[in-house]
């Protein structure tokens, strides 16, 4: 028997690597949920396996089309990164977004649900490394707060309401293919990083393929119902993770080192313009807020073990993101006319 699953997010950076990874389950059709104007052709490409409902998380109205006769779902929709022109919209697409689309799911009765987080939803806990059980610390930035808010509201409607809900906590994601400036790896490969922030904090990663693997697994496999899982392999220093950036690129990275506190009036200056005009600051405040709080470590074992999930080398991540943007310049230059 064929099963549908239904996925928000889809054409976003992690949303077409696990359709693609779907694509590999022989007995799986997938309904992506796109808004308007979306880039779908990268999805289509995919075949007939693979069709479209117009709508958004945000409009409750529009899921209904999505989910009908939906075995499973994963949700990926929200807005990934530490800057927006306005902070709500974090908590209206990570948040209340979510909230449509677990009522959706419980409306239609999907058997599966999976919820893609983050660890930031854990804030900063006061044990470190923290695992799944570890009580929410103080969260330093709105991405953070806006998915913790959502995965709450999925585990209290799992609760009262009988969400068949699965929650994936994702490191950060490293990978050919990211349009979103979090991870700063164009930025270090066109040698534009005038200096380092908290070089010295440690944070874990998670490269592309191995994230869509895990969310798959998690939607997939028996006894996952009701089980949350931290996603991530790698640990690096900040200095270490741009040190192999500048050692793929063949760029040399700053050795200075600024202390948040120094940058953080400037970069709420900054940020008030930003929002003025709509354009990403340099350095956003949630960056250097998070940075701040210091390092992020969390134990994977439980996801090594219930989903058997191995990791890529973070340098293998890297490399792969390094080279598609020493391409896409390759092919600028390429298509200048001569002098």
């Amino acid at each position: 028997m064929t099963r549908t699953i239904a996925i928000t997010g889809a054409t976003g950076f992690v949303g077409r690597a696990v359709v693609e990874r779907l694509l590999e389950e022989q007995d799986l059709h997938i309904r992506c949920l796109v808004r308007e104007g979306s880039d779908t052709a990268p999805l289509e490409a995919h075949g007939d396996r693979v069709t479209f409902v117009r709508g958004d998380v945000t409009e409750p109205d529009s899921l209904p089309a999505l989910m009908e006769g939906t075995w499973g779902v994963i949700n990926l929709a929200g807005r990934r990164d530490f800057w927006s022109a306005s902070r709500d919209e974090f908590y209206e697409l990570n948040e209340r977004g979510a909230e449509n689309v677990f009522r959706a799911a419980i409306a239609a009765r999907c058997e599966k649900v999976v919820q893609v987080s983050t660890p930031l939803a854990f804030g900063m806990p006061l044990q470190s490394p923290f695992d799944e059980s570890s009580a929410p610390g103080q969260h330093p930035s709105d991405y953070g707060r806006s998915k913790y808010k959502g995965d709450q509201i999925g585990w209290q409607l799992h609760r009262e309401q009988g969400l068949p809900l699965t929650v994936v906590h994702l490191a950060a994601v490293i990978g050919a293919g990211d349009p979103r400036p979090t991870m700063e790896v164009r930025r270090a490969v066109q040698g534009k990083m005038p200096a380092m922030v908290g070089a010295d904090r440690t944070f874990q990663y998670v490269y592309l393929r191995d994230a869509a693997e895990a969310i798959v697994r998690a939607l997939l496999r028996e006894r996952t119902i009701g089980r949350a899982y931290l996603v991530g392999g790698e640990r690096a220093t900040t200095r270490e993770y741009f040190d192999i950036i500048g050692e793929l690129a063949g760029v040399q990275m700053p050795t200075r080192d600024v202390p948040e506190w120094l940058l953080l009036p400037l970069a709420r200056i900054g940020e008030t313009v930003s929002g003025w005009l709509g354009v990403r600051p340099p350095v956003p405040v949630d960056v250097l807020e998070t940075s701040a709080a210091g390092s992020l470590l969390f134990d994977t074992k439980r996801a090594e073990q219930e989903l058997e999930i191995t990791y890529t080398p973070l340098r293998t991540a890297l490399r792969e993101a390094v080279e598609e943007i020493q391409a896409e310049k390759k092919e600028r230059d390429a298509d200048q006319p001569a002098a």
